[in-house]
């Protein structure tokens, strides 16, 4: 039973491999070793505002200063280690109203384990699709290997993930890690260091001042036994990423 599930989590984790960018910053999570149950799931809400955007925004696409961004994810367990997501992201900001921007659809996979062994290992692959101006790419995919470390109260996740355009043109694989340093403080609630970056192509990365890298402190806890609430406050340390983002998570869990 468990060399067929690893067979079938590296299956998923291989096929499509030829990868793209989904939409950046509407959404802002690491992805962990944990999955919705079966006969059950979660419902989020990704909502983030851009209270000062980098300098050089690209012209072209939507404007962030003062925007809002959203992500409402619908996730259900398919099987013991396997969970389906389906995302619809919008965009807000005053003159513009609210926009539909795209949709997405994500496999979360882990890898069963046999042992007490403080490291786990998951693998995410997402297909995204977004409206011209909102988005690098219209199609996009990204493979993301899910690593958590548990350790003297802390946890350690680590998202190195992958993207490749599916749109036509050049189809350059990117870096695109994301990080947390995760520990409980009393109760149900805990506090977090994440960390989300975009190094640029694979083979050749970007220059310093051209990639992304952000810093969020976070706060989150559970509101009764089925709703839980984050808080998070970001800064961007180059000249290409947001300076000032504020985000917020509310999940409803529901079933088993």
């Amino acid at each position: 039973m468990v060399s067929k599930a690893l067979v079938c989590a590296f299956l998923i984790c291989t096929v499509g491999a030829r990868a793209a960018s989904a939409q950046k910053g509407y959404e802002f999570e690491v992805y962990e070793t944990k999955i919705a149950p079966r006969h059950g799931g979660v419902i989020e809400l990704h909502t983030n505002f851009v209270a000062v955007s980098a300098p050089d925004h690209d012209a072209s696409s939507a404007p962030l200063e003062h925007a809002f961004r959203s992500a409402l994810e619908v996730s259900t367990g398919l099987t013991s280690w396997l969970e389906g997501s389906l995302y619809v992201v919008g965009y807000a900001r005053s003159g513009r109203g609210l926009q539909y921007v795209g949709n997405r659809a994500r496999l979360n996979a882990l890898i069963p384990q046999t042992s007490t062994w403080p490291v786990r290992f998951g693998v995410s692959q997402e297909i995204g699709y977004a409206r011209s101006g909102y988005a690098e790419d219209r199609w996009a995919y990204e493979v993301a290997p899910i690593v958590q470390f548990d350790a003297i109260g802390l946890s350690f996740i680590a998202n190195p993930a992958f993207e490749r355009s599916l749109d036509k043109g050049p189809h350059r694989v990117e870096f695109e890690p994301r990080a947390k340093v995760e520990r409980a403080i009393f109760g149900d609630a805990h506090v977090a260091l994440e960390y989300y970056g975009g190094i640029g192509p694979v083979l050749r990365a970007e220059p310093v001042f051209e990639q992304h890298h952000q810093l969020f402190a976070t706060f989150e806890t559970d509101i009764g036994e089925r709703l839980e609430a984050s808080f998070s406050a970001g800064r961007g340390l180059t000249r290409a990423s947001d300076r000032g983002v504020i985000a917020t998570k509310l999940e409803y869990h529901w079933g088993k």
